[in-house]
């Protein structure tokens, strides 16, 4: 019986190969239409163009819906997608630059959207669970947030590459949603908006919060580097468990 589950599994997996490699071969395509569209691009708000984002998840989630197929895991996967084909134009243009930290606005939502969404990809793989909150949460759930909270973003060209949010709630700066692009991580972006969301606390703020899952180590580490240190924590389903760390701010 189980070498016949063995055997099973093999053929899944190579069906799953195959299916990759024909992936592959049309992303390959897409980045020949992408470098030719980028070479009629005159400006980089042409190449980062949020509507023509949308248009292009919109369609998508379309098409998954004829060809019966989950339209969040595609809108997802083409998100991130895009984000790394935003990138080959604004380089092949010589767009890049340096990322440049500036105040969050409600207008960004879209982006920060599909930043958030990118950026946890990495996260529902650790704890197997692609319901996390940010890759659920709905663009007029964000709206509102972002109405409520004070934010700031990281932008490279016209690409943004960072984000986070805090509010004041009495005496403590609550951080949340510290977010950068894949492709970034480990760059130091995360430690400049960190301090940016710090900057925010007002004089009568004498603590800054923040949580993070119990797996998620690349954020823990970060986090009591920059002094944060574990408060308590919180279970909240079997595999997720949240870890609540506290800095004093000076």
């Amino acid at each position: 019986m189980q070498d016949a589950s063995a055997s099973a599994l093999g053929n899944v997996r190579a069906e799953i190969d195959r299916v990759d490699r024909q992936l592959v071969q049309e992303i390959a395509e897409r980045e020949i239409w992408v470098r030719a569209a980028g070479k009629l691009k005159a400006m980089a708000p042409a190449v980062r163009d949020p509507d023509r984002v949308e248009q292009v998840v919109q369609r998508v989630r379309g098409i998954a819906a004829e060809l019966d197929a989950d339209a969040d895991v595609v809108e997802r996967t083409y998100r991130a997608m895009i984000s790394a084909f935003i990138d080959l134009e604004l380089g092949q243009q010589g767009f890049l630059d340096a990322p440049v930290i500036v105040p969050l606005t409600v207008a960004d939502a879209g982006e920060v959207l599909t930043l958030q969404r990118a950026a946890y990809a990495s996260e529902a793989l650790i704890y197997s669970d692609p319901s996390l909150p940010p890759l659920v949460q709905t663009l007029p759930e964000l709206v509102d947030e972002l109405t409520n909270s004070v934010g700031h973003k990281a932008i490279r060209g016209t690409r943004l590459v960072g984000a986070v949010r805090s509010v004041i709630d009495g005496d403590t700066l609550r951080i949340g949603r510290l977010t950068v692009a894949p492709d970034l991580q480990g760059s130091g972006l995360g430690t400049a908006l960190l301090a940016a969301a710090e900057a925010d606390a007002g004089p009568d703020v004498t603590s800054a919060a923040l949580f993070t899952g119990h797996l998620s180590a690349d954020n823990l580490r970060l986090y009591e580097r920059h002094g944060y240190v574990e408060e308590r924590r919180e279970d909240i389903k079997p595999g997720l468990t949240l870890v609540h760390l506290r800095k004093l701010l000076p």
